[in-house]
């Protein structure tokens, strides 16, 4: 029993231990429950906590979403809408387009944007890529942003876009550049002003500019003259338009002229559809097509109108007061840089009128030093003709002659026509005739304008000759020939060009009187030469006519040589006299049939000094003097007066040594007969080197093969 109840004791204790031992496990697992509970109350706090301040981020997040402005919205793939903004609602018109392709809500579309688009199909890549759009149905223009949105994994799902509003600031960009062309127009003008002192050059650049700033469709520009405006440039007029536009001079006293004048400010004409008066009278509506409205700019400088410009419209135009301001900034400064043209114009024209006066005087001088300084009438005319076109605008300078026998011109002298010299024109072929019948000069301005033009007046028109003055050329008080210049343009020409080619055409006239006169008086001494040279060759019967044939033939040789035509006039002077030192010679010895005593022959070698002699004392015939006293001298130096050698005989003389023995080898003498030519050419040759020149010779033979001599 005591071992039950011992047993019974220790069990019980066994059991309160263990229960002693779980009430303690229990209380160590309430303080951690009661842990558990606690953070769990206080995870509760802070989701409570974290759940306001989600829905309150999701409130300002939705407030500030809806605060932009500016439309926004987001869609999928599919383009459907999944959110916007009341900006959004606002232009959409309605809140019910969640789930609805954006195109067909707003902005309305026949399909996406193109960067939308675009970037759908590249998954996204193209992130932050803007495009600007204008909506005409709202009159706005937007700048369009686009960004992706992705999942996780970096898939993109939707794509929000930011619709920003730029109408106003295209607007302003607009009129900045509207601005900015005008100012750019505005200072090209100014600059143009002052670079430009061209007059044409300047209304052409400012009238471009013009219409630029204002739209015109035409511009026309016109600059005061004595007697109203003429036309200067246009810009926008058809070509069949310009010869009316070129060919109008407007009326200082049209209304509207004179309006615009006189009070300095442009005016606005309409259309005759309108009635307006002004536009009907001077018919600039008819012949400007399509045109609905005109604006008339004054150019009014310090010293008063200097110009127009016509700003013409094929719409109805109004003006503003912007275009107002535009346009008097521009007329003023437009005005003034006219004004310094014109005045750089003139004051260019009267220089170059002077330089022009200064050159004219030189030539005209010059010509007249030339001219004076021969009397050679071939050498005058191209004298005249080379000088004339520095002084006088031609393309074309004439001279012929009167040919009263054959009742016509021959030309002979110019240049710009294809004319050989000596060509022929009937006096009925020309309507020159009349400066021949009249006396007086022949100005026509424009050939086309001629009521009936004769053959030959057609046929400088035909080449492009428009214009002509023809001045008669009198000599001893009769018209010899006319001086002809003309012009492949129309008016070229002044008064002072008809003055001045007047005084060329009498300078010419008496320069070839003097021509003519001395071509009397060296007819009149030739012939009074060929009298003495006959009266020497008549003192004996066998030299009869020898002083004519030896010069002739020296002639005929020096031309082979190249000589001038005055070493030619001097050589043949020389020629008739190359035997003038026989007037002391006695007949007895001339005529004597046997040899001659050495007494005799020193009287006959005397003859070429004694000729010098004669000669020395006149001074215009001291050029001939080599000649008659050199014609006896021989090439090897064997001959007389003086026994000159080679070289040192004038070549003259060397000529005239040739021709004298060819013509007394073959002329009769009292001893012998002539000789026939084949033998005077053996004697030539054996005696070339020694008593003749050898080329002189050699010239001679080859005239004589060639014909050129009778035997």
């Amino acid at each position: 029993m005591p071992e039950n109840i011992k047993d019974k004791k220790a069990a019980l204790e066994a059991e309160a231990k263990r229960l002693i031992e779980e009430n303690k496990r229990l209380a160590e697992q309430e303080s951690v429950y009661k842990d558990t509970r606690k953070a769990m109350l206080l995870m509760l706090e802070d989701l409570s906590r974290t759940s306001d301040a989600v829905t309150r981020s999701k409130h300002e997040l939705e407030a500030t979403f809806n605060a932009i402005t500016d439309p926004l919205f987001v869609h999928d793939k599919q383009m459907r809408l999944v959110k916007a903004n009341s900006a959004y609602s606002i232009y959409a018109g309605t809140q019910d387009f969640i789930g609805k392709p954006y195109y067909k809500v707003f902005p309305l579309m026949d399909k996406p944007f193109s960067l939308c688009d675009s970037l759908c199909k590249s998954n996204g890549e193209s992130e932050g890529e803007a495009e600007e759009v204008t909506i005409p149905y709202i009159n706005k223009t937007f700048n369009i942003r686009y960004y992706p949105i992705r999942d996780d994994s970096g898939r993109f799902i939707y794509s929000i876009h930011i619709l920003q509003d730029i109408t106003l600031a295209k607007v302003m960009q607009g009129r900045l550049m509207e601005e900015m062309s005008i100012n750019a127009s505005l200072l090209s003008i100014a600059e143009a002003a002052i670079k430009t002192k061209d007059l044409e050059k300047l209304m052409q650049h400012v009238i471009e500019s013009v219409s630029g700033v204002l739209g015109a469709d035409i511009c026309l520009s016109y600059l005061k003259e004595m007697k109203g405006y003429a036309a200067c440039q246009a810009y926008g007029l058809g070509k069949s338009d310009m010869p009316r536009f070129k060919a109008e001079l407007l009326d200082d006293g049209l209304w509207f002229v004179k309006q615009v004048v006189d009070k300095n400010e442009s005016l606005l004409l309409q259309a005759p559809s309108q009635k307006d008066a002004g536009a009907v009278e001077n018919g600039l509506f008819t012949w400007l097509n399509g045109v609905s409205s005109i604006l008339v700019i004054p150019l009014i400088s310090r010293v008063g109108p200097v110009g127009l410009i016509f700003v013409c419209f094929k719409r109805q135009w109004h003006i503003s007061e912007r275009d107002r301001k535009i346009i008097k900034g521009f007329s003023n400064q437009v005005s003034s840089a006219v004004e310094e043209a014109r005045l750089y114009r003139e004051s260019v024209s009267k220089a170059a009128e002077l330089s022009h006066k200064i050159e004219t005087i030189k030539v005209m001088n010059e010509i007249d030093r030339s001219i004076l300084s021969t009397l050679d009438s071939g050498e005058i005319l191209e004298i005249v003709i080379r000088l004339l076109a520095r002084v006088l605008p031609c393309d074309r300078v004439t001279v012929g002659f009167i040919d009263k026998e054959r009742g016509g011109f021959v030309f002979q002298a110019g240049f710009g026509l294809n004319l050989d010299k000596g060509f022929f024109t009937p006096f009925e072929s020309t309507s020159s005739t009349k400066v021949v019948e009249t006396g007086m000069l022949q100005f026509v301005p424009d050939l086309r304008n001629e009521e009936r033009l004769l053959p030959l007046e057609k046929m400088l028109l035909d080449s492009g000759f428009l214009s002509h003055i023809r001045v008669p050329i009198v000599v001893k008080g009769e018209v010899t020939a006319l001086l002809t210049i003309g012009s492949k343009r129309a008016g070229v020409y002044t008064g002072e060009d008809i003055s001045t080619l007047e005084e060329l055409g009498f300078q010419v006239g008496v320069a070839l009187e003097n021509a003519r006169l001395l071509q009397d008086l060296e007819e009149l001494f030739i012939s009074t030469l060929k009298s003495l040279s006959k009266a020497i060759d008549a003192k004996s019967p066998w030299t009869h006519g020898h002083s004519e044939r030896v010069t002739l033939l020296s002639l005929r040789i020096a031309r082979k040589m190249g000589f001038h035509e005055r070493e030619l006039k001097t050589l043949e002077i020389a020629g008739l006299l190359h035997d003038i030192g026989k007037i002391g010679t006695y007949e007895a010895v001339l005529d004597k049939p046997g040899k001659l005593t050495e007494e005799e022959l020193k009287l006959m070698q005397m003859h070429p000094a004694k000729g010098a002699e004669i000669i020395e004392p006149i001074k215009q015939l001291r050029d001939m003097i080599p000649v008659i006293k050199y014609h006896h001298e021989a090439y090897d130096g064997t001959g007389y007066p003086t026994g000159l050698k080679g070289d040192d005989i004038p070549l003259v003389a060397r000529i005239v040594t040739v021709a004298d023995a060819v013509d007394a080898m073959g002329a009769d003498r009292p001893y012998r007969k002539g000789r026939p030519m084949d033998l005077i050419i053996k004697e030539l040759q054996r005696c070339s080197g020694t008593q003749f020149d050898p080329d002189v010779v050699k010239i001679f033979l080859e005239i004589s093969h060639a014909g050129e001599i009778e035997p």
